[in-house]
């Protein structure tokens, strides 16, 4: 699995933990729907300030988002 795989999958993870939708989502964080569903059907990324704006809907820090298997290991 690649590092894109790796953070879609985390998103999609913390989004059914918090039962919360992509239309949620882009209503919370302020970014388009339109964009948030190609991020997660091309399976990109998202840049630091998307990811920042993502975070904060899903209340918490980009570190707490980033503290998982297999970023959390040394």
């Amino acid at each position: 699995m690649n590092h894109n795989e790796i953070i879609i999958d985390r998103l999609y993870g913390l989004l059914r933990e918090k039962n919360m939708t992509v239309n949620r989502l882009a209503d919370v964080s302020g970014i388009r729907q339109s964009t948030l569903s190609n991020m997660f059907i091309r399976k990109s990324v998202p840049k630091v300030d998307m990811l920042y704006k993502i975070c904060q809907a899903l209340d918490m820090s980009v570190i707490e988002f980033l503290d998982f298997p297999p970023y959390n290991q040394k």
